[in-house]
């Protein structure tokens, strides 16, 4: 799947260290696919700072029942997923056929799984979101060899999706090429994040083409494209929730805009409308943390909110020396603090979600870092690995969701295990 220059280094780095050091295979389709998590509606938040970090470790006698490959099926067997949302009723998840066609899943139980119609050659999709209303999923399109156009669809069950028309708002210029990362209800509409940058990939001679881009829409399928910014300059947007009646956006930037090979720190951003964005004062905590490979840099790649919370998650991208999943959290998405593991080191972390009882964090990992990929935290503080059955080291977690009954992570499964499942299960405590 296509990135900007600077996260394709970073991605592409983070996934050879993920299949090198642990028993993650390469995706289905070329490339990394896109991290990027949304959520609908939030409450504003009310408290101050996190609460305590819970307990390291869960005793064998009081541990919930383990993650479960769903039975045997096309939706589960023959698709890599890397994106999923609870809509109310059900399920939906997206991402792409062995044959590299993007396509929808549902399901109303997390269990039986229909595997929709593919949207054709050319689509790639990046983000999902969902309210009562409906779901939109926004990605991009091929254009030409190497560019794409932003692209959207829309539903209003997860079973019949349209697709936009397209227009100025979301077509890339001349020699450019552009994309939508991730979207987020608006209470009234939707707004989507992402990236603008060159047709070029890799030394490119400079870093300040990338820009970060945001959209609202009414429908999730007519967009208009906001104005050009100083705090959107030299960036990249790969997620965004809201919080209360705001926004907060997470991504990365180059340390430098003078050269094309430079290492990446996380970004966060912050807006009171949807309109008017502000980037949050750099700082070391957004960047590769010491004994880390320093020659990528790091991204933050996905957020979610419980109404109390956000946090983000992200990774240190390396090429064989030591990489690491990383989290944040914060109350007001201008203060943030480093989240802790102990088994981050040579993990990777992709997307969060909110679930019951906190939050699931979810990236392509193994037996040195996190089994299976899956972290949980009650608050984005303190985080342990949320998985014991070995069967899952043959799986590589991308995203996470939970109905009030069931949590459902998605990925794909390692070519060379018996279990070959991108759906996995388990009951909410």
């Amino acid at each position: 799947m296509e990135r900007s220059r600077f996260v394709l280094a970073c991605c592409l780095a983070v996934f050879l260290a993920g299949c090198g050091a642990s028993s993650t295979s390469a995706p289905l389709a070329s490339g990394s696919p896109s991290p990027g998590v949304s959520n609908g509606p939030s409450t504003p938040p009310t408290s101050e700072g996190p609460t305590s970090p819970g307990p390291t470790g869960t005793s064998p006698s009081s541990a919930p029942p383990d993650w479960e490959p769903v039975p045997d099926q096309a939706a589960s067997n023959e698709t890599q997923l890397t994106e999923i949302v609870w809509t109310g009723t059900r399920f939906v998840a997206a991402g792409e056929l062995a044959s590299g066609e993007a396509v929808f899943v549902d399901s109303t139980d997390g269990v039986a799984w229909n595997l929709q119609l593919p949207l054709g050659a050319g689509a790639e999709i990046h983000g999902l979101a969902a309210t009562p209303a409906g779901v939109v999923a926004v990605g991009d399109i091929a254009v030409g060899s190497t560019g794409s156009d932003a692209a959207s669809w829309s539903s209003k069950d997860g079973l019949t999706w349209t697709s936009t028309s397209g227009g100025a708002a979301l077509a890339a210029a001349a020699g450019r090429t552009i994309r939508m990362n991730g979207v987020t209800s608006t209470g009234s509409g939707w707004l989507a994040v992402g990236e603008e940058d060159t047709l070029c990939q890799l030394n490119c001679g400079t870093a300040s083409a990338v820009r970060a881009l945001v959209w609202t829409s009414p429908d999730g399928l007519t967009w208009s494209r906001r104005s050009d910014a100083t705090s959107l300059a030299h960036a990249a947007m790969n997620a965004v929730v809201r919080l209360g009646s705001g926004f907060v956006a997470v991504g990365g930037a180059p340390d430098r805009v003078t050269t094309s090979q430079v290492p990446e720190h996380a970004v966060v951003w912050t807006s009171a409308d949807g309109r008017s964005w502000s980037r949050v004062a750099d700082s070391p905590l957004f960047h590769a943390p010491a004994g880390t490979d320093q020659t990528f840099g790091d991204t933050m790649s996905g957020i979610a909110t419980d109404g109390r919370h956000l946090v983000a998650v992200g990774t240190v991208g390396t090429q064989g020396d030591v990489g690491s999943a990383l989290a944040w959290s914060s109350t007001t998405g201008r203060s943030w603090q480093r989240g802790t593991a102990t088994d981050f080191l040579n993990g990777q972390l992709f997307n969060v979600a909110a679930v019951p009882g906190g939050f699931l964090g979810t990236g392509p990992s193994g037996t040195d870092s996190c089994l299976g990929g899956i972290w949980s935290s009650p608050d984005g503080a303190a985080w342990t690995c949320a998985a014991t059955d070995s069967s899952i080291g043959g799986f590589a977690a991308y995203a996470a969701a939970a109905s009030p009954t069931v949590m459902i992570v998605v990925g794909q499964p390692t070519p060379d295990v018996s279990i070959q499942s991108s759906i996995w299960t388990r009951p909410v405590p």
